[in-house]
């Protein structure tokens, strides 16, 4: 059965904040590096639209958006989820209640893009070689995260102001160290950190979802730290 999705723009011929954003990537398939880019302009746009221009960021530049709708819920056996509830016309993004503050706003803006990318006429990755092209939506939504938590301009402002520990970085920006780290790695801040496996996945179940539900779910990309897009390491 076809899902409808919610009407797009809000006010008099005013776009919303997810038309504007959608409307920030090309109806075609593509590159890897070319999604990565797209995603941090939107991470950015976001954060123009939202009035945000200090850390650390706000969850409300999600949550305090129209016909959204945040769950925390204890039996996940991922970190995050989101569907359009047909019954409810709204997003529903839902949180592992059993994780850290910083990994939900982390789940949160990652959750969001998958949001952003929903009702393409066409899939936007590719794949490769390497990678399916669900692996590639999950680095690139946590790319977006990455950027939308943790802007370009104010982490390089702040490690030019003398806040270079990824520690102190990272309660500036109320995200986790690791996080931290692997956006100056992304900025050239930092060495590069070491490629290695990721941390085991915890067993999943299949789950039921409401015929009325389309879900998505967040999991660790399958490789990390993602690369850095080509625009950005010439800065």
């Amino acid at each position: 059965m076809h899902e409808t999705t919610p009407n797009n723009s809000s006010g008099l011929g005013t776009p919303s904040v997810l038309a504007t954003l959608r409307a920030l990537t090309p109806n075609r398939q593509l590159r890897f590096s070319e999604a990565l880019r797209i995603a941090e302009l939107q991470a950015n746009r976001l954060l123009e639209l939202r009035g945000v221009s200090e850390a650390a960021v706000p969850n409300e530049v999600v949550t305090a958006l129209p016909r959204i709708t945040v769950e925390y819920e204890v039996d996940m056996p991922v970190s995050g989820a989101s569907c359009w509830d047909t019954a409810c016309r709204t997003w529903v993004i839902s949180l592992n209640a059993l994780e850290a503050d910083t990994r939900h706003r982390f789940s949160l803006l990652h959750e969001y893009k998958h949001i952003i990318d929903h009702t393409r006429s066409e899939p936007i990755h590719t794949g490769s070689a390497r990678q399916t092209a669900n692996e590639q939506a999950e680095q690139v939504a946590d790319y977006f995260a990455g950027c939308a938590l943790m802007p370009k301009r104010l982490v390089k402002r702040a490690w030019g102001q003398g806040l270079q520990r990824p520690r102190d970085l990272a309660d500036l920006f109320d995200v986790s160290p690791l996080a931290m780290q692997v956006r100056l790695s992304q900025l050239g801040l930092t060495e590069p950190l070491r490629r290695c496996l990721p941390p085991p996945r915890t067993a999943t179940r299949r789950t039921i979802t409401p015929p009325h539900r389309r879900s998505y779910h967040r999991q660790l990309a399958p490789i990390w730290p993602i690369p850095v897009p080509a625009v950005e390491a010439r800065s």
